[in-house]
C-alpha cells in the first residue's frame, strides 16, 4: 500500500512539474502553428486572387499583400514579413524566409511570385492569377487523392481482418483445424506467425497509402 501511494505521489510529481508543463506548452505551440500553415496553405489560393485584384486596383505589391491578409491567417507572417522590410530587408527575402520556415508549397509559389514581382518583372496581377490557379489546382488533385487514400485504408482494415475472421470461424465450428490450432505447438506457431505477418503486412499497406500523398 505504502508503495503504492509513493508511485502515485511520484507520478503526481512529474506530471505537474515544470518541465512536463513546458512540454505540454510546447506541444500546445506545435499543434497551433500546424494548424496555422494548413489554414494558409488552404486558403492560399483565395488570398493569391485577391492580391492580385488588389494590384489592378492600383495597390503597391505590399499594400497588396497586406491589405489581402486582413484578419485571417496571413495576417500575423505578413505582419513579420512588414517588419523586416521596415527595417531593410528587401520584400522578396523577407517573404522567402517565411517560406523557407513555412515549408509548403504553396508558401514556396508565393515567394516566387513575390521575388518575381518585387526584382524582376514588376507586380503584374496576373502572377498571382497564375499562382492561385496552380494552387487551386493542387488543392482539387489533393482531395481527391485523400477520398482514395481513405477507400485505400478502408480496404486494408478489411483484408487484414479477412484471416482472422476465417480463423475465429474454424474456432466456432471446431473440428480438426481448430484442435490443431489451440491444441499443438504447430498450431500455436502458425498464429504467431499469422500475427507477425499480419502486422508487417498492415504496416507495408499503410506505408503505401502514406507514400502517395506525399
Amino acid at each position: 500500500m505504502m508503495v503504492g501511494l509513493i508511485v502515485l505521489a511520484a507520478l503526481v510529481g512529474v506530471v505537474t512539474s515544470p518541465w512536463a508543463r513546458g512540454v505540454l506548452a510546447r506541444h500546445r505551440r506545435l499543434r497551433a502553428e500546424r494548424a496555422g500553415v494548413a489554414a494558409r496553405s488552404e486558403q492560399m489560393g483565395d488570398y493569391c486572387a485577391t492580391v492580385s485584384r488588389r494590384l489592378g486596383g492600383g495597390d503597391t505589391l505590399l499594400q497588396a499583400l497586406r491589405s489581402a491578409a486582413g484578419s485571417g491567417p496571413m495576417s500575423a507572417p505578413l505582419g513579420r514579413v512588414t517588419a523586416e522590410h521596415e527595417r531593410g530587408v528587401t520584400l522578396s527575402r523577407a517573404v522567402h524566409r517565411w517560406a523557407a520556415h513555412e515549408q509548403t508549397s504553396e508558401a514556396a509559389l508565393l515567394s516566387t511570385a513575390v521575388a518575381l514581382a518585387s526584382d524582376r518583372v514588376g507586380a503584374r496581377p496576373q502572377l498571382f492569377d497564375h499562382v492561385a490557379a496552380t494552387v487551386r489546382a493542387r488543392a482539387d488533385v489533393a482531395a481527391e487523392a485523400r477520398v482514395h487514400a481513405a477507400q485505400a485504408r478502408a480496404s486494408v482494415w478489411v483484408v487484414a481482418a479477412l484471416p482472422w475472421t476465417v480463423g475465429l470461424f474454424l474456432l466456432a465450428e471446431g473440428g480438426a483445424a481448430a484442435r490443431v490450432l489451440t491444441s499443438t505447438p504447430l498450431g500455436w506457431i502458425c498464429a504467431g506467425v499469422a500475427a507477425v505477418l499480419e502486422l508487417v503486412g498492415i504496416t507495408w499497406m499503410r506505408w503505401l497509402v502514406a507514400r502517395s500523398l506525399r
